[in-house]
């Protein structure tokens, strides 16, 4: 900075190769301090000065364009989606459901990668689709109700551009999920939750809406800039329906870059046996999964549960299955007395597809 200074101050003309100011005279440098040399010193003084605040103004602003950069998918992001339709505000679930159903995205093909549709918002339909059958009881009609009072569309700027939709879960995932691990909340002081590999953070909201005063919800992700989106999705005011439901009295959202198979307990904030629930959003291979699964599970307390996908046997993928998928089974895992993490009792093998987890040194091409 000095030197962008200092040359700057040599182009005015009004100091030398030193940065000092120059004399009046071109014959002979003044030998006291007269009103010209004063002025001539001050207006150099002062020029300095517009420069480096200049220079500071357009530091600020290149750290601003840096920051959006990391946490938006392109630097048009901005203009991208506050051209598109917006939806009704405040956000409410039905009058956002007939909204959605009636706006054409099509003339936005160009700079869309993803066009919202109907079915990854539609709670009513996914609570009875394919994880129907088990979308039953109090805990199940909790799950319901959070999930209608999220604004999922909120979550979902990046995926717009992107085109990315394996990083958050679809409705009736979502919906199983919370209602078989909101079963663990239950008389827990601080029922703290863990999201590894939580994508744009929209279980986080999930959860402490769900489980209430005190709760605390954890996510990890190893791409900095779904952190980075994870981060602005919780603060924004208009994530949920306020007029349904407000934030739990002490409930708090951390999101942290990590190995979601071996995250660091320490700059998490977690101890062993503190966790009462788990969501894995990467699937484990069936050969080693008790394994892959081991250092998440030293968090959970005895009785603590995890959501996990667990890929089939490496013989039984069908050849159609994109690389760096399986196809596995969705499993629920409760934390014994001996640490170990055993099949949770009545816990079905509902079929699905995910993402599978890379080890160290494994590319896409690997798993």
């Amino acid at each position: 900075m000095r030197i962008m200074i200092s040359r700057a101050a040599k182009r005015s003309g009004l100091c030398d190769d030193k940065g000092q100011p120059r004399p009046l005279s071109s014959e002979r440098p003044l030998e006291g301090p007269t009103m010209s040399s004063l002025a001539q010193v001050t207006f150099c003084v002062i020029g300095i000065m517009l420069i480096v605040a200049l220079i500071a103004h357009k530091l600020a602003q290149s750290a601003t364009v840096f920051t959006l950069f990391l946490s938006n998918p392109g630097s048009s992001w901005p203009s991208v989606i506050s051209a598109l339709p917006q939806p009704p505000k405040p956000y409410h679930y039905d009058e956002f459901m007939t909204w959605l159903k009636q706006t054409d995205f099509s003339q936005f093909k160009q700079s869309l990668k993803w066009q919202p549709e109907v079915a990854e918002f539609d709670i009513d339909a996914a609570a009875q689709g394919k994880f129907g059958p088990w979308l039953t009881g109090s805990f199940a009609d909790s799950a319901i109700a959070v999930a209608k009072s999220i604004n999922k569309y909120s979550f979902m700027d990046d995926i717009l551009l992107t085109g990315n939709l394996d990083i958050v879960g679809a409705p009736g995932t979502h919906l199983y999920v919370l209602r078989r691990l909101l079963e663990a909340a239950q008389g827990s002081a601080h029922p703290t939750f863990v999201d590894a590999g939580c994508g744009p953070g929209y279980l986080l909201m999930a959860w402490i809406l769900a489980a209430g005063e005190g709760s605390r919800a954890v996510g990890i992700d190893v791409d900095q800039m779904a952190v980075a989106s994870a981060e602005r999705h919780l603060r924004n005011a208009g994530a949920f329906d306020t007029d349904a439901v407000s934030l739990p009295r002490g409930a708090e959202t951390q999101v942290f870059v990590g190995d979601a198979l071996n995250p660091d307990g320490r700059a998490l904030g977690l101890r062993p046996n503190s966790v009462d629930a788990i969501n894995l959003g990467l699937a484990v291979e069936f050969e080693s999964a008790m394994e892959d699964l081991s250092p998440l599970a030293q968090f959970l307390r005895t009785g603590g549960l995890m959501a996990a996908p667990v890929c089939n046997p490496a013989e039984e993928q069908p050849s159609s299955i994109p690389k760096g998928k399986c196809a596995g089974l969705f499993k629920i895992f409760v934390k014994s007395e001996d640490g170990s993490l055993q099949r949770a009792p009545l816990d079905p093998d509902i079929p699905t597809r995910f993402i599978v987890a890379l080890k160290p040194g494994q590319t896409t091409g690997d798993a």
